[in-house]
């Protein structure tokens, strides 16, 4: 037994994962729309996890790719374009 999980530990660390799939990039809101993502879920948040501002998290989703994006209240109801062509607003992960 003990043997086995030595070798299956051993076969997955010598499996690599393609660095596309553990790709992790930052996008504009603007961009992942028009690159075809879909938002999945706006949520609204507000305590200790953000210091108590108000925020919005969007989740979007294309294909096996997943995207977040971060906008405080104010941000969020207005979405001006600096807002929405901010590179720096969304983490987008997968591939």
């Amino acid at each position: 037994m003990t043997r086995s999980l030595a070798f299956a530990a051993a076969l997955c660390c010598a499996i690599q994962i393609p660095p596309s799939f553990a790709q992790e990039q930052q996008q504009s809101f603007k961009s992942l729309l028009g690159r075809g993502f879909d938002i999945k879920n706006v949520t609204f948040v507000r305590g200790e996890a953000t210091e108590n501002r108000e925020v919005f998290v969007v989740t979007l989703q294309k294909e096996k790719s997943v995207a977040v994006c971060f906008f405080s209240a104010n941000a969020w109801i207005t979405l001006s374009n600096p807002i929405l062509e901010d590179p720096k607003r969304c983490d987008v992960r997968g591939g």
